[in-house]
């Protein structure tokens, strides 16, 4: 079973293969292929597997108050378009999230709240106006 965080659920739609470091690309594809074969996902309120390469250097934003706030927004703006509540314990496949149905809301800053003050923001609007064509979840990389 997958963990995530809320707000990596947003930033999984959008996932081209570049992050932090190497060790979160290569962390991140992996979780990506997971995704892709429908493992299921257990939506958790700390660091999930996709933190794991970053949540112990010096300075990481994995446990500032703004990043359980971008959690607490993306599961609200996910929840309403789902039309069903997802809470921290809640379990989902990727196949029952990552739809046109939510990357359309995604592109269209309908569930885009979780993704205030990311320093990835220019890179996902760019992403998604492009149709989310190189992200992992979509191709066979």
């Amino acid at each position: 079973m997958i963990k995530i965080r809320g707000h990596h659920l947003l930033c999984a739609l959008t996932f081209a293969g570049r992050g932090y470091s190497r060790q979160f690309e290569r962390d991140f594809k992996a979780i990506t292929k997971r995704m892709r074969a429908n493992e299921m996902m257990q939506i958790v309120d700390r660091p999930d597997e996709i933190c794991r390469s970053v949540k112990d250097c010096d300075g990481s934003h994995c446990y500032e108050p703004r990043i359980d706030q971008r959690d607490q927004l993306a599961l609200a703006d996910i929840s309403a378009l789902l039309g069903r509540e997802l809470n921290v314990g809640d379990e989902i496949a990727p196949a029952e999230l990552f739809t046109d149905k939510m990357r359309a809301a995604f592109r269209d800053n309908q569930i885009r709240g979780g993704c205030f003050d990311c320093q990835w923001r220019g890179f996902c609007d760019q992403i998604a106006s492009e149709g989310f064509q190189n992200t992992l979840l979509l191709a066979d990389k």
